[in-house]
């Protein structure tokens, strides 16, 4: 493999750079496979099935895990489930109360409508009594029928 040195300065700095040659199929000889026949192979001995037999199976011994190391494992699954219940559970609560907030709000925008036509009714009414005093005061009399 070739390697070259390019002492050029690049980038700013002074330090050389290496290229290693990588042939391409333009500028180099064509790569051909070569199969190798099976008499020059390596070989490298193989084990006996007699040897394996005879070699006795190696049992590994787990660690015992301790009675109170399993409820406690236990019972932090049961505290994490518990907690995500009531988290769950407030959450509901909370947007039940929202909703009810909404319904309330809406309810008291109608009130306020229903006021505010109330309003305006009674100041037409307030007008009409203060003619009727006006036209008194004056000397003329209205008469209302009451049918």
């Amino acid at each position: 493999m070739e390697v070259s040195f390019d002492t050029e300065k690049h980038n700013g700095t002074g330090a050389p750079v290496t290229r290693i040659y990588a042939p391409s199929r333009r500028n180099g000889p064509e790569v051909r496979m070569i199969e190798e026949a099976a008499e020059n192979l390596p070989v490298y001995p193989q084990p006996r099935e007699k040897e394996l037999a005879e070699q006795p199976a190696v049992e590994v011994e787990k660690p015992k895990v301790p009675i109170y190391s399993r409820i406690l494992m236990i019972l932090a699954v049961f505290l994490i489930a518990a907690t995500a219940i009531l988290a769950i559970g407030g959450s509901a609560q909370v947007a039940k109360i929202y909703t009810e907030i909404h319904a309330l709000d809406s309810e008291i925008s109608s009130y306020k409508e229903k006021i505010s036509l109330l309003k305006k009714e009674q100041s037409t009414l307030n007008d009409y009594a203060t003619i009727n005093e006006a036209n008194q005061s004056v000397g003329r009399v209205m008469s209302w029928n009451d049918n």
